[in-house]
């Protein structure tokens, strides 16, 4: 497997739960395609370089994920075809990955950054 990340920008104008449903919408199909999310992150809502389909801001979503490479062309396919998707770029981060070692370098960098958290208040 590939691991690939991929930002898209949603319509600024969605409430909660329609943000909710794309950011779902996409995370599902990766899975359903076989797939393996290793960490979604939400940016926010941010100013646009330039205006995108007559908006200047938007809502920016990262997804960091293994799959196949034709799971990338499913998956920019749906974007596209999405209306509340303005625009969307997908890299590819590394090649032959495992994703079981990708789960646990992650679990080890959320404890570690945790661990972070908790010191730096400790000392205050």
């Amino acid at each position: 497997m590939n691991r690939y990340e991929t930002i898209y920008i949603v319509n600024p104008n969605l409430d909660a739960d329609s943000l909710g449903e794309v950011i779902a919408k996409f995370s599902g199909l990766i899975q359903k395609l076989k797939g393996y999310i290793v960490k979604i992150n939400e940016w926010g809502k941010r100013k646009l370089a330039y205006e995108v389909k007559r908006f200047d801001k938007g809502y920016y979503v990262v997804l960091d994920f293994c799959g196949h490479p034709g799971m990338v062309k499913e998956l920019e396919r749906n974007l596209k075809l999405d209306d509340r998707i303005l625009k969307y770029l997908t890299v590819k981060i590394d090649e032959e990955v495992d994703p079981e070692d990708l789960r646990v370098t992650e679990h080890q960098k959320e404890e570690g950054m945790e661990e972070g958290r908790s010191e730096s208040t400790e000392g205050e």
